[in-house]
């Protein structure tokens, strides 16, 4: 991850953080950019090389024999990934209140899709492209259905399709739009940073719980289980956002500091208590997920420090396109260097520069523009 999300939530509005005295949270536009490149390097520094199978099941593209890299042999990189995935997370359970604070219910559903889904359509174009490119000249075989594409390019509703995953990125944007249904459910609890919002993650813990023993009890009905496995998932992650969202209510004043690090807490000790209790698919490395809200919350302590450059502006503004866009596309892109017998290590700083570039078009030509537009439509529905 993701890891994502975003969720991604990989570029939260700018008109949000506009209400957060401007500057003082631009300590959150740089670390998305952080979070972005986080996963990137992990994907593409690691996880290419050392997850073979998992590459080919998601580029349908066979292996090739090849040298690997020295980068990740001096500095192990596969922690990036569940790293960066943290700390979006918390980024969005930050971000989003102040998107709340300034529009309608209706207004922010409205300007939440026009943010997510456009991009999100863009990315997995490319992601389908270069799978179909990829064995078209390389070999082997498309590893997806139409169905299984098209289910993706409307998270969450691939989450309850029962389809094959096309890339390692898109689960975190489906919690991501998960989060924001319960933010609007949740709204007024969160502008006014009432107790009661609390009761929010714990019948989310709740509700995974549920699902998880279920599908314990269930386990010889492997249908029942494919239909439930992204709720024996996507609610652990929800309840960790919720990290974020105190840290929101502290940096508005709606919670003293000992009350934030009780929210803060809480939601932890469910979060982790899941790796322990439930029969999830796969394991979360807790460590990764805790020390990127610790970055976060230290950063978030000394946030006057943070000034924009054209550098974090630049991370900051591609970071949703570069998640959306890296995984499955950047491995096929390495499979092609790799059968041009490149060097390794200069093949991944190839592939990182690939990844950019399309980001970079992918936010002109496509994120920006829809941004605005759902700026508007959420403004004039919140009027």
């Amino acid at each position: 991850m993701s890891a994502t999300l975003e969720a991604s939530e990989a570029a939260p509005a700018a008109a949000a953080l506009k209400g957060a005295k401007g500057s003082r949270i631009e300590f959150a536009n740089t670390l998305r950019g952080i979070a972005a490149f986080a996963v990137i390097l992990g994907h593409l520094g690691e996880v290419y090389w050392t997850m073979g199978p998992m590459v080919d099941i998601l580029t349908g593209v066979p292996y090739v024999a090849y040298t690997p890299p020295v980068l990740p042999s001096l500095v192990p990189l596969g922690w990036l990934g569940p790293f960066g995935v943290a700390l979006f997370f918390t980024i969005s359970g930050f971000v989003i209140p102040f998107s709340l604070d300034q529009y309608s219910v209706k207004g922010f559903i409205a300007g939440r899709l026009w943010r997510i889904w456009p991009t999100c359509w863009a990315g997995l174009t490319v992601t389908v492209l270069s799978v179909v490119i990829g064995v078209h000249f390389m070999g082997g075989q498309v590893p997806f259905t139409f169905r299984d594409a098209a289910s993706q390019y409307f998270p969450p509703f691939s989450a309850i399709a029962d389809a094959r995953r096309i890339d390692s990125v898109m689960w975190t944007l489906e919690i991501e739009m998960f989060f924001y249904g319960i933010c609007a459910l949740a709204a007024n609890h969160m502008r006014e940073g009432r107790k009661t919002l609390w009761l929010f993650p714990v019948g989310i813990f709740m509700f995974w719980l549920a699902v998880d023993q279920t599908i314990a009890r269930f386990a010889d009905h492997p249908g029942l289980v494919r239909r439930l496995a992204s709720f024996d998932t996507d609610p652990v992650f929800l309840v960790f956002m919720f990290c974020g969202v105190a840290l929101n209510l502290l940096h508005r004043g709606k919670l003293t500091l000992v009350q934030a690090a009780a929210a803060i807490a809480v939601c932890c000790a469910m979060f982790a208590s899941t790796q322990y209790i439930g029969h999830m698919p796969f394991p979360i490395d807790l460590k990764y997920y805790f020390a990127g809200l610790a970055l976060f919350a230290v950063c978030m302590a000394v946030q006057d420090w943070f000034r924009r450059t054209r550098v974090t502006r630049f991370l900051s503004d591609i970071s949703y396109p570069l998640y959306v866009v890296h995984g499955v596309a950047g491995y096929v892109v390495l499979h092609a260097l790799m059968r041009l017998h490149l060097n390794a290590d200069i093949a991944i700083l190839v592939t990182v520069a690939f990844a950019i570039a399309v980001s970079w078009a992918i936010h002109v030509l496509v994120e920006a523009p829809t941004h605005r537009r759902g700026q508007q439509i959420a403004r004039r529905l919140s009027a």
